[in-house]
């Protein structure tokens, strides 16, 4: 068996293709998180400021 074979087999595997889905769904998760996470800091940061006082 060639070395280039086996690594077109392994590719092709159900257990691998089923890795690899699993694992973007994951990165694919994780990158929403974290875009959301900066959407709800921006709203914080807008809601606190203060408003100047009148004079």
């Amino acid at each position: 068996m060639r070395k280039n074979s086996f690594v077109i087999e392994l590719v092709k595997s159900p257990p691998f293709i089923f890795f690899i889905v699993l694992a973007s769904i994951i990165i694919i998760g994780l990158a929403i998180a974290k875009h959301r996470e900066r959407v709800v800091q921006m709203k914080e940061d807008v809601l606190y400021i203060q408003p100047k006082p009148s004079e």
